[in-house]
């Protein structure tokens, strides 16, 4: 999965020079986070978001005046994030969690050289994968714990062709030592007939416990 296909391109910015009163008015506007900061031709100058302008006020009240010696900011460009970290459309919705999680942040500008063209953020993220998982389909989850062997993989696909089950997502991680631990999501209502014909065919269908105790 790449990022352009899930990036917003519909964007709303902001230029260094708008006050802050006009930013928080904007993410209220449009019930968002961040703010991508533009100059002249789309070029990319920063961000901001919600947190950096409530840091920025004091009291709650935004200065819309000149400062004079308060010393306190006026314009995003006082306290955007310059040169904030970035993706391209071609780059991948793996590096773009790693990015987000790795520095704890909530949104991705994403560009073209240095000319913005989009953004992706936490809640793109976590749709994408909604999607992909099918979670909010017809189904029910069973987890089978598997040798780490693809051909244990491959027969768990072939068990439940047998069973005629259409699978409508398949996740392998990693567990414990030797291990892979199978995410299934099955169209079935009766996934209990399900679990036995695998246990019956010698698969570990796991419990709870069993991923509780993988180290």
């Amino acid at each position: 999965m790449f990022v352009g296909p899930r990036m917003k391109r519909d964007l709303v910015t902001v230029t260094p020079g708008a006050t802050l009163e006009e930013a928080a008015r904007l993410l209220k506007d449009h019930r968002i986070h961040h703010l991508p900061v533009v100059e002249e031709g789309d070029r990319l100058a920063g961000i901001v978001s919600d947190t950096d302008l409530r840091n920025a006020t004091l009291g709650g009240i935004f200065v819309v005046a000149d400062r004079g010696d308060s010393g306190r900011p006026v314009t995003v460009g006082e306290i955007m994030t310059r040169e904030p970290l970035t993706l391209s459309p071609g780059d991948t919705l793996d590096d773009a969690m790693l990015v987000l999680s790795r520095h704890r942040i909530g949104a991705l500008p994403v560009v073209e050289g240095d000319r913005l063209v989009g953004i992706v953020t936490k809640a793109d993220i976590l749709s994408a994968l909604l999607s992909t998982l099918d979670i909010e389909g017809l189904g029910v989850r069973i987890e089978v714990v598997l040798r780490r062997e693809m051909k244990e993989v491959a027969r768990l696909v072939s068990a439940l062709a047998d069973q005629g089950v259409e699978v409508r997502s398949l996740v392998l991680a990693l567990h414990g030592a030797d291990g892979y631990a199978a995410f299934v999501r099955v169209a079935t209502i009766d996934v209990a007939s399900v679990r036995d014909r695998l246990r019956e065919k010698g698969f570990a269908v796991g419990e709870l416990s069993d991923f509780y105790d993988a180290r």
